[in-house]
């Protein structure tokens, strides 16, 4: 049984609490941004095709930015990174808000914007979790991650809320606003910031760089495990929270103006409970294990959502999925965190990130076609039975999901 930490030992380094709260506020910013898009291309289109277009604007472009940011993150400073990437997002939110208020936000400038929100997002995530272990010592690290886990767990719970409510009273414009002063607010509190130095990276080419570090993780099954378990969760489950969310609010819930907020926002405080579970009790359990409940579990959530017209029993699955989801995160990002060599770290979380914005555009653009072909009752349905499937074969293997445990203490 893996040793118990200090749960909260993370927070008392300076510089990991301000970048805990910095990254904290942009994110719940830029979840207001990521319901109010599709929310408005529904209302100009009311089509479950342009829906998943636009997440696949976003989505496509990260997935290819994500593997440079990597490569860069083994580089060169990981703060000039992100706050490249900060800014860059700030100014495409100031685009919608100028293009909004002023009636010209058309369907195809929303998907050029959000191709340039999806370019600089591809600079944000890679450098976010490698910055970690430069934060705080190595054994604070398991901490550390689960805190940058709940810190995009609380923009979720909290971003999807607020947005609800903006766009039911007032519209995307504020929520754009909010998106700004997130992104500005975050820039301030963690310029003061300082990191350890990392360990000097042989300078490679740049593709005999990413090269290298794909045969890292090939050479290691606990890794590939990892890395495809999440492109398959993406794919088929958390498409549902993010690219298709305002689909299901209203072909399948009928829920009106501003309810895929109430939607969006169970799911957040579903995945808030089990943030604040697995930061205080996580070394209770084996990874294996978490991951194993945390994929059925998501199954019986998907499904649940697609098998009934009731709006409660549909957010029950948003919660029990939203929990799932985080119980998922934290257990991939802590086993690859524990397992990588520091030269690596940059490479190996970009190709996880990678794995995830794979399959995000890939089901967002397969579930808007079948959701206008059939229905995205159906949908739910299908991608909620392949992911029980997926389960199932899994754990019928002799391992199972054991190779996460590698690197347990």
């Amino acid at each position: 049984m893996p040793a118990q930490r200090p749960a909260f030992r993370a927070l008392s380094h300076r510089s990991f609490r301000l970048f805990f709260i910095g990254v904290s506020i942009a994110t719940t910013g830029q979840f207001m941004q990521s319901l109010a898009v599709p929310f408005y291309m529904n209302e100009l289109t009311d089509s479950n095709f342009w829906v998943g277009g636009s997440a696949f604007a976003v989505l496509v472009p990260s997935l290819i930015m994500t593997p440079v940011a990597g490569i860069w993150s083994d580089r060169i400073s990981r703060k000039a990174i992100l706050f490249g990437s900060f800014l860059t997002q700030l100014a495409c939110s100031a685009a919608f808000l100028v293009l909004f208020a002023s009636d010209q936000l058309t369907p195809w400038l929303m998907i050029g914007i959000q191709v340039v929100v999806g370019m600089a997002s591809g600079f944000q995530w890679a450098p976010t979790q490698a910055m970690t272990a430069l934060l705080v010592p190595p054994e604070d690290l398991l901490s550390a991650v689960r805190f940058v886990s709940l810190s995009f767990t609380a923009g979720r719970a909290l971003g999807p809320g607020l947005a609800g409510l903006t766009l039911l009273y007032w519209g995307p414009g504020p929520a754009f606003a909010v998106t700004i002063v997130g992104f500005a607010a975050s820039l301030l509190l963690m310029a003061p910031m300082r990191l350890r130095v990392a360990a000097p990276v042989e300078q490679e080419p740049f593709w005999l760089q990413f090269r290298h570090g794909m045969e890292y993780i090939w050479r290691r099954p606990e890794m590939r495990l990892a890395v495809s378990t999440s492109f398959v969760v993406a794919g088929i489950g958390a498409v549902f929270a993010f690219a298709l969310v305002a689909s299901v609010a209203d072909d399948v819930f009928t829920l009106g103006d501003g309810g895929l907020g109430w939607l969006t926002a169970t799911f957040g405080c579903g995945s808030l409970a089990a943030g604040l579970y697995v930061t205080r009790h996580g070394d209770r359990h084996l990874r294996s294990r978490v991951e194993m409940a945390a994929v059925g579990v998501y199954a019986l959530g998907v499904l649940l959502v697609g098998a009934t017209p009731w709006v409660v029993f549909g957010l029950l699955g948003y919660f029990v999925f939203g929990a799932a989801h985080m119980a998922h995160g934290v257990t991939m990002n802590s086993a690859l965190q524990v397992q990588v060599d520091e030269e690596y770290r940059g490479r190996v979380m970009s190709v996880w990130l990678m794995s995830v914005l794979a399959g995000l555009p890939i089901g967002s653009l397969i579930g808007g076609l079948l959701g206008d072909l059939v229905s995205m009752r159906f949908v739910l349905l299908l991608f909620g039975g392949l992911l029980a499937l997926f389960w199932l074969i899994t754990v019928v293997r002799s391992d199972g999901f054991a190779g996460l445990d590698v690197g347990a203490e």
